[in-house]
């Protein structure tokens, strides 16, 4: 089955907006079984859509077209899809209850503009829009299946999930695997699997960096082989496996905190509050997250967090002896079970020869008692350090949260 993503306007190709959309279909469509074969990014140009949409209806099974199903001028998908069919435009009654349904809702007055919305290709089927005022439509033509969305994100993943995925044909027999990692790269992910991937060719081997994490899926093409590929994946990558499912370090923490029923806190001063940022990103998080006490200055360090002063006078902020004095202060402070404190220097400046750019101590602290580690992080820029030292020290509290039974 042959499979192409067409994303549709001139804002992509300018670079105003990134292509969420192809990367999560294409995501989705992995998941499910499928493989995306051709991406492509077409602007706002009648001719370059007809031509576009014309060779996928000839080449490809599955079409799967976001964008340009507004009420504007620019918003020519519609059109281009009955040309490139060789069918009318027609206005479709289904269509205009979908539109005007979407400003029923939000109780707004619709422009008579909106209703271009409701013009689709003869024949087309109308894909309902429970979050939007664009109504989708499908069409077959040629050898191919087409699915025309619209762009927002918030609006064409539900429908994706609600009319494409149903419509989907049953994908072959495959078992898989999936594992997020985090403390080795992408490169040497695929080194330490190679020679059993060598050794064993009806593996399927997927990989997604999204710094600082990675994630690998394994498919394989009955359950046997998956278990060796697993048995291996865990010996050589080892502690870099934190999860043994599709789901990012923030939320493998909370779910070790809520099943466990334990709270967490974070005292933070180079990583700014993003370890808390991530840790709330994740929903039901306040049954665990007490707080964060974002301690950049050395006032705030000792003021709030009991920090001694002679400790950061003889031993500064980055230090050992600061950070275990943090942790302590977060979780006695803000009354968590858990916490983790971080202390570093983020850079470009403020480094020493002692302590330079992209040193970071950590430590975390739970009734049981603490830890401490320390890390450089080299040839990194700011923000790269400030997420390597906050993923550091969910991986580092996850892993004391594990040992708690």
């Amino acid at each position: 089955m042959r499979i192409g993503i067409i994303n549709t306007g001139d804002e992509l190709l300018r670079g105003a907006l990134a292509d969420t959309n192809a990367v999560y279909m294409a995501s989705r469509l992995h998941d499910l079984g499928f493989r995306a074969d051709r991406f492509a990014t077409i602007g706002d140009d009648l001719g370059a859509l007809i031509e576009a949409f014309v060779a996928a209806f000839s080449e490809l099974d599955l079409v799967l077209v976001s964008g340009g199903l507004g009420p504007t001028d620019d918003d020519l998908t519609a059109q281009a899809a009955a040309a490139a069919a060789g069918v009318k435009l027609v206005r479709s009654a289904e269509a205009e209850k979908v539109v005007r349904a979407a400003f029923a809702r939000r109780g707004r007055e619709m422009s008579p503009v909106n209703l271009k919305q409701a013009d689709v290709p003869e024949g087309s089927r109308v894909l309902d829009n429970p979050n939007g005022s664009a109504p989708g439509f499908a069409l077959d033509q040629g050898r191919a299946r087409a699915f025309f969305l619209p762009g927002p994100p918030r609006e064409l993943e539900p429908m994706f999930e609600a009319q494409v995925v149903p419509a989907l044909p049953a994908p072959p027999a495959r078992h898989v695997a999936a594992f997020r990692l985090f403390g080795m790269g992408e490169s040497d992910v695929q080194a330490a699997l190679a020679p059993y991937a060598a050794a064993h060719p009806a593996l399927v081997y997927g990989y997604r960096a999204t710094f600082p994490e990675i994630g690998l899926r394994i498919g394989a093409p009955d359950e046997a082989e998956l278990a060796g590929a697993v048995a291996e994946a865990r010996r050589v990558l080892g502690s870099a496996i934190f999860a043994e499912e599709d789901v990012g370090l923030a939320e493998a923490l909370g779910r070790a905190l809520a099943s466990r029923r334990l709270t967490i806190a974070t005292a933070e001063s180079c990583t700014g509050g993003l370890i808390g940022h991530e840790l709330t990103q994740i929903p039901g998080s306040s049954d665990y997250f007490r707080g964060a006490i974002v301690a950049y200055d050395n006032a705030v360090k000792s003021g709030l967090l009991g920090v001694d002063e002679r400790l950061l006078a003889t031993r500064g902020a980055v230090s050992e002896e600061v950070v275990r004095a943090m942790a302590d202060g977060a979780r006695r402070a803000l009354g968590a079970d858990v916490a983790i404190a971080v202390s570093g220097v983020a850079g470009p400046g403020g480094g020493t020869a002692d302590k330079p750019v992209g040193l970071v101590h950590f430590a975390v602290t739970t009734a049981r008692g603490g830890a401490h580690l320390e890390r450089k992080f080299s040839g990194h820029n700011r923000a790269m350090i400030k997420a390597a030292s906050a993923w550091t020290a969910m991986r580092m509290a996850l892993d004391a949260v594990r040992e708690i039974s």
